[in-house]
């Protein structure tokens, strides 16, 4: 999975020769992995679609139902793409249903008992969990008729959606990582602003300083795969090869960036969400109670929503001994294989994540559109910072082959073991090895 590849970062070397040449273009990442909730602008509902005809000759009278995880604001972003879907496809009536608690689990449940929504959210567990078993809907007849293609998109974010030669999910957005935080709780400290030259130990040096204030906890990180991805592939490391065959959880690479993490703990200039009595490190930055932490492209409607008063600001992630590098995200729209309308349940995803309902969702500040042509559309300055993550040439996507969730889980429990003093970082990170590679074998 290392980025050396290059594969879709050819693709990225674009954008970034684009992001050069539009110094106020940004990119809004949405996935808000793990901790984070999403949240989004006000899309205007009656924006018209530039797309004039339905995608696809949809079924007469056709009814279906499109459910996905997300607060109040990503919902209206949906409300509204289905407005602008429904104005080309008036044949079709979308019952918008979200599910924003437990949705992998309640989709799981509503798959065996037949009850699933005709068109959702598909990430890697869901993909893993239905492709295989024939449960999701292969779109690529769909697609062809619809002169659409899988090269539309940036490549690296269809290969999670991809088995064995055929599509089952559509790319809806992606997001990266960047490092945001509080001027103030660096001017409290007496010290400089982040830059785009900043190591880990530049930031572990800040950190200690802003909690050394009293005012401020340093740096914020709960126990999560997802914030520690960009502390590894920066030392060269990544948690399993590139086939998804072999975890790689007890190396060098991996354990150094660990014992970081760990050392930092313990000295306290990291702190967990929950040990400010937040829910997540946004909200800790949005309610002022820590100096810096990793966070994507959400935090831009997050602070101008929640914490419109609060001054914050981002940079790149800091680079490692070896790179600066970033972990991507992404998220598909599927479609129930046992759809009655796979026809119009088609056109809705294909609608969706085409390229004129991604620019409408671009231009409301909630997602990088997921077409590559499309990143000059952004223009959020934080966002820009935050979005360079994605193409700095060894940053890689959040992916490693039909296992990836447990592998995530395996992570994530062994930085928990670690900030709670149950174990050193070898002796965790040996555990999480076997774990992880018995979860890589299908046990």
């Amino acid at each position: 999975m290392k980025s050396k590849s290059l594969t879709v970062f050819s693709i990225f070397v674009v954008l970034a020769t684009l992001l050069a040449a539009c110094a106020t273009a940004t990119a809004v990442p949405t996935t808000a992995p793990t901790e984070a909730p999403v949240a989004a602008t006000e899309a205007p509902t009656s924006a018209p679609a530039a797309q004039s005809t339905c995608p696809l000759p949809v079924e007469k009278g056709a009814s279906i139902v499109f459910s996905g995880w997300g607060d109040t604001s990503e919902q209206k972003i949906y409300t509204d793409s289905i407005a602008r879907f429904k104005a080309v496809c008036p044949d079709v009536t979308v019952d918008y249903q979200p599910i924003p608690d437990k949705f992998q689990d309640k989709m799981k449940a509503m798959m065996a008992g037949g009850t699933a929504p005709d068109v959702f959210y598909v990430d890697d567990q869901l993909m893993t969990a239905f492709a295989s078993s024939g449960q999701l809907l292969a779109l690529d007849d769909y697609m062809k008729q619809a002169g659409v293609s899988t090269s539309d998109f940036i490549p690296s974010l269809m290969s999670e959606f991809t088995l064995d030669g055929k599509t089952y999910g559509l790319p809806k957005d992606w997001g990266t990582l960047g490092l945001v935080y509080l001027p103030d709780a660096f001017t409290q400290a007496g010290i400089a602003e982040p830059t785009e030259n900043w190591t880990w130990d530049d930031m572990r040096t800040a950190a200690q300083k802003i909690a050394a204030t009293g005012k401020y906890g340093g740096f914020c990180m709960a126990a999560d795969w997802a914030r520690f991805a960009p502390f590894v592939l920066s030392n060269g490391g990544n948690f399993a090869t590139a086939d998804g065959k072999t975890a790689t959880l007890n190396t060098p690479e991996v354990e150094t960036m660990a014992q970081l993490v760990a050392d930092m703990f313990k000295e306290k200039s990291l702190v967990r969400p929950s040990d400010l009595g937040a829910s997540w490190c946004g909200e800790a930055i949005g309610k002022q109670l820590v100096g810096m932490t990793l966070e994507g492209g959400w935090m831009v409607n997050t602070m101008k929503q929640t914490y419109p008063d609060v001054t914050w600001k981002t940079v790149e992630v800091p680079q490692g001994p070896t790179a600066r590098a970033d972990i991507i995200f992404t998220n598909a729209i599927g479609v129930n294989a046992s759809t009655k309308y796979p026809i119009a349940s088609a056109a809705l995803a294909i609608f969706i994540t085409g390229k004129d309902n991604q620019a409408a969702i671009v231009q409301t500040g909630f997602a990088y559109s997921t077409h590559p042509d499309q990143y000059s559309m952004i223009t959020n300055e934080y966002d820009q910072a935050i979005a360079k993550g994605g193409l700095l040439p060894d940053s890689v996507p959040a992916y490693w082959g039909p296992y990836t969730g447990k592998l995530e889980d395996v992570v994530s429990k062994a930085l928990d073991r670690v900030f709670l003093g149950d174990q050193t970082v070898a002796q965790s990170f040996d555990q999480a090895q076997s774990e992880a590679q018995a979860a890589l074998n299908g046990q």
